[in-house]
């Protein structure tokens, strides 16, 4: 059975996405199919419910990025719907928080991932994938001169008309 019709029959809820995660967890085999409709471009329902889907089941499992990272970085880079965004720039966030996983980047790859960030701080309408984003590209203020000014920039000018929510990552980064 096609993967995608799986995902549109059974696991359109929120409180559908644990058993999808353990649906994954029995089948393994569609971890694959799951992965490549989530970081597809496109913004069907099933592109949607797959990145949801793929968030559920990854964020208890983050190694399981390690093999496809490049894919998975191509992928959230080339995001556009916000309903997307949000669950793939949060396994990005989650999968950068380790110290160790970070040493191990290539500087092609942290490139990459400070592409993505501020591409979404610019484009994002949502709270969450901003706060992801910014969260996520504080990890790499240090990789060259311009990100921590950028940064910095971006804050100056976003600050004084900002949300709450806004303010409150700027505290937590900062």
């Amino acid at each position: 059975m096609y993967f995608g019709k799986i995902l549109i029959n059974d696991f359109g809820s929120v409180a559908d996405r644990d058993k999808a995660a353990n649906y994954i967890a029995k089948n393994p085999h569609f971890f694959t199919p799951l992965f490549d409709l989530a970081c597809d471009q496109k913004s069907e329902r099933v592109h949607i419910l797959a990145a949801w889907v793929l968030e559920k089941y990854t964020l208890e499992q983050l190694e399981l990025l390690t093999p496809v990272l490049d894919q998975f970085l191509k992928g959230t880079l080339v995001q556009k719907n916000e309903s997307k965004r949000r669950p793939m720039i949060k396994l990005l966030y989650h999968y950068c928080k380790s110290i160790t996983r970070r040493a191990k980047l290539s500087k092609k790859r942290i490139d990459l991932i400070v592409e993505i960030c501020f591409s979404y701080m610019l484009e994002s309408q949502k709270a969450a994938s901003l706060a992801f984003s910014m969260k996520t590209i504080h990890f790499f203020r240090k990789h060259a001169d311009w990100i921590d000014t950028e940064i910095e920039a971006y804050i100056e000018k976003k600050l004084p008309n900002s949300s709450p929510g806004f303010r409150s990552v700027v505290r937590q980064i900062s």
